[in-house]
């Protein structure tokens, strides 16, 4: 089913030359090529960088092809010949069921002769102090009069168009309402806690800031060429290398049924090595992170606020799914959160850094890099990142391509702290500057990694089990299988003199 982002009325004035051209240029190197045209085409989910894609009926959805003649310009005054008007007020929000999902587009491009010039496009602003409407600043070429002796191709694109943090807010205090109860009470008060809050524009930071500091998070990351943000009609979008795995250099995407057969210990290896390499970057620079007000990083004292929350959450899974949510488990995620204050201080305490913070295989693949032949990660949809412990990121990954009962954990969780050292040194030397970030010791890195399994169960597999009550999740199963029989080979967080246990809390 082809998808239109902007239906009839909607303002189309956005994706324009200037906008296309600032996705080729980043896309290929500035002063290279000169967009012709654009056109949106089908988009295979299997193939997307999202499982679900918001599609409308097929006789509402539009194709849009822009195509520009011999002697038209791609200059500013003449960018409406670009562009396909509408009668909607610049100013009008957009319906926000209307333009969100994932969009594929065509771009058909030519190469300029090596005396045609462009700027590259900049941004000028900061990830840290969004504008009221952004998108990268351009000049463009006209098109090259000597065309003849240069060559065209095609770049496939995705524009993803992201909902509103407010819209998601509101979905999920309406699952929560519908529940019923206790949660029903308490997540109304806390809705705005819940890791929602600036999701919209999240990525759009985050991506700006791949692009400013550059290495192993710009390495790591789907290629984003260009971004949209306009807040009076609460459009927000990023322009996303299209990874297809029929291309033959994407490989383990869309792998969370298939993950135990498809993730082999050298790609677990792999995909660990890499992630290290992102969390050395920004390893102990946790007030610079913390100052991200695009985040919503999880604290000590939020954690106080949102425990209740929680609690409920958890008696409602197993109340709905006692076989799903048991006994065991839900008892310890209830202790957990009975004794979060104390964990957190453990966790504040120990290394933070940027975590992508929704590491699993739902969110990564592996592709090759096309320089040296080699394979490497690459991960999208940051909208849950945030400043954590690195084991956070490790445990959710283990999670889903681990079998349950698997007796590797404490390998692949080592490995992972010595590639984070090795990561950290290198990093050092490259960069010639003292970096603040200090690697912990075998024995303590693995007990805080206990904690932050725990963490991502209490808090984000509790919050998978409310989504699963309404629709079913055919993975959650096994990921509560693998968090359960984890907990039981780690043995308690606190020691027997504790009372760890000693009281049911269901």
């Amino acid at each position: 089913m082809t998808t239109a982002m902007f239906k009839t009325g909607m303002n189309r004035t956005i994706l324009n030359q200037d906008f296309f051209q600032t996705i080729v240029d980043r896309a290929l190197s500035p002063r290279t090529a000169w967009t012709k045209s654009w056109s949106e085409e089908e988009l295979d989910s299997s193939a997307s960088i999202l499982s679900n894609i918001s599609s409308g009926d097929d006789d509402e959805d539009e194709d849009y092809d822009v195509d520009f003649g011999p002697n038209e310009h791609s200059s500013s005054s003449n960018s409406n010949r670009a562009t396909l008007q509408t009668s909607q007020s610049a100013d009008e929000p957009c319906p926000m069921n209307d333009m969100t999902g994932h969009f594929l587009y065509r771009i058909e491009y030519q190469q300029l002769p090596k005396t045609i010039h462009t700027r590259y496009p900049t941004s000028t602003h900061s990830p840290s102090s969004p504008s009221s409407s952004r998108t990268l600043s351009i000049a463009t070429t006209s098109r090259p009069e000597a065309a003849a002796h240069t060559e065209e191709g095609q770049l496939w694109v995705v524009i993803k168009s992201k909902p509103i943090d407010t819209a998601l807010i509101e979905l999920t205090n309406i699952m929560a309402q519908l529940q019923g109860g206790d949660i029903a009470e308490e997540y109304d008060q806390v809705k705005d806690l819940t890791g929602f809050r600036n999701s919209h524009i999240r990525e759009i930071e985050l991506a700006e800031l791949a692009w400013q500091v550059g290495g192993a998070m710009e390495r790591i990351s789907a290629k984003v060429y260009n971004v949209l943000r306009n807040d009076s009609q609460q459009l927000y979008a990023l322009c996303l290398e299209y990874l297809n795995p029929a291309l033959g250099n994407i490989t383990h995407m869309n792998s969370t049924e298939t993950a135990l057969s498809t993730w082999s210990a050298d790609d677990i290896h792999l995909a660990l090595r890499d992630l290290a390499s992102f969390h050395a970057q920004f390893l102990g620079q946790e007030k610079r992170i913390l100052e991200m007000s695009f985040l919503e990083n999880p604290t000590r004292p939020m954690m106080k606020v949102l425990r209740p929350t929680y609690e409920a959450m958890v008696k409602t899974n197993h109340k709905n799914d006692p076989d799903l949510f048991t006994q065991f488990l839900s008892q310890h995620m209830l202790d957990y959160l009975a004794h979060s204050d104390e964990y957190w201080a453990t966790l504040e305490r120990s290394p933070r850094t940027l975590i992508h913070g929704d590491f699993n295989t739902r969110n990564i693949c592996l592709r090759l890099d096309q320089t040296t032949g080699a394979q490497q990660l690459c991960a999208y949809d940051w909208e849950l990142a945030c400043c954590h412990v690195p084991q956070r990121d490790v445990v959710e990954l283990l999670s889903f391509v681990l079998p349950p009962g698997s007796t590797e954990w404490p390998h692949y969780i080592e490995y992972h702290r010595l590639a984070l050292q090795v990561s950290l040194e290198s990093q050092r030397k490259h960069t010639g500057s003292v970096r603040h970030g200090r690697v912990p010791s075998s024995m303590e890195y693995y007990e805080v990694a206990k904690i932050a399994l725990m963490d991502f169960a209490s808090l984000r597999v509790a919050m998978y089990g409310i989504s699963n009550s309404f629709k079913q999740v055919d993975w959650l199963p096994r990921i509560l299988s693998s968090v359960e029989a984890q907990l039981k080979r780690m043995g308690p967080l606190r020691s027997r003199r504790d009372k760890v246990l000693h009281e049911s809390k269901l």
